[in-house]
């Protein structure tokens, strides 16, 4: 992609976020093992200011996003201290935001930028900072994608708000993923589980709103180190130690998915009752 395209792209981006998206609300506390969201108020809320497309090419915009640092992190493996099953999960992490891209792009999503910023260094050579970076950037994908629900609910989509819940409960397992990596030295000390919520919190009223908190950390359009979407092949080859082990690369429709491989569902009891059944209709 040309520089003239990638400026483009990113003034499209920053025209739209300060000129239809309200402003968001910011972290209220951003660091390394303290990640606090400002709540706001989305109790019955009815209209969205969105359109399925402002929907779909922001949340496009967010997995590059995710995908460009994701990638970067594991070429920078070695400093980060990401080796054996964290290195794993950041891996598959990465495979499945660029699916997450890959099927917004073939249902007509267009990523507003595809030049993004490092607020802090930091990000990329330490480990805690990383984790943390990754929670906090989590949870306002979670965020967006409960928007996202709320939002095709309300334009009479019901078929686009299952598939971005489907999406945002993977972007919960990346968050879980990533405090689990934070609890093995911080939180677990502290008696406080990576898994500790009962119920998500609404942490943005609209998709747009997310954009924003991420411009205002300094993800787009900040002052911090330039970098670009790596593209498609590149983050699937960064991926590709785990890629194989990653399922169900496309939405489920209907029909419940494969189990995953560590966890199969137990037939044994099924046969077992079939079996009577048979025997009794002898």
């Amino acid at each position: 992609m040309s520089q003239d395209l990638n400026e483009g792209y990113e003034h499209s981006m920053i025209g739209y976020l300060q000129g239809r998206v309200s402003r968001g609300r910011l972290l209220a506390t951003v660091g390394a093992g303290a990640v606090a969201l400002a709540v706001p108020n989305v109790a019955g809320a009815q209209a969205t200011p969105e359109t399925v497309q402002d929907i779909i090419n922001i949340a496009d915009t967010a997995e590059h996003l995710a995908v460009t640092l994701l990638t970067a992190a594991v070429k920078n493996a070695s400093q980060l201290g990401l080796t054996g099953v964290l290195l794993a999960v950041v891996q598959a992490a990465l495979a499945e935001e660029q699916y997450h891209a890959d099927f917004l792009e073939a249902n007509g999503a267009k990523a507003l930028t595809d030049t993004f910023t490092v607020p802090d260094p930091k990000i990329l050579t330490d480990q805690q900072t990383f984790l943390a970076t990754v929670e906090v950037a989590e949870t306002l994908f979670i965020g967006a994608y409960m928007a996202a629900v709320r939002e095709f609910t309300a334009l009479n989509q019901p078929a686009l708000a299952k598939y971005a819940y489907q999406i945002g409960c993977v972007e919960c397992e990346h968050r879980a993923g990533a405090r689990a990596g934070e609890a093995l030295t911080t939180n677990l000390a502290k008696g406080v589980p990576p898994n500790n919520l009962a119920f998500e919190s609404n942490v943005v009223a609209t998709v747009g709103d997310a954009a924003k908190q991420l411009q205002s950390l300094g993800f787009i359009g900040g002052t911090g180190t330039q970098v670009t979407y790596p593209g498609r092949a590149a983050a699937l080859a960064a991926a590709a130690p785990i890629i194989s082990s990653v399922i169900q690369t496309t939405p489920n429709n209907s029909t419940p998915s494969t189990p995953t491989a560590a966890y199969p569902v137990k037939t044994k009891i099924h046969h077992k009752r079939h079996s009577k059944r048979h025997h009794h209709h002898k």
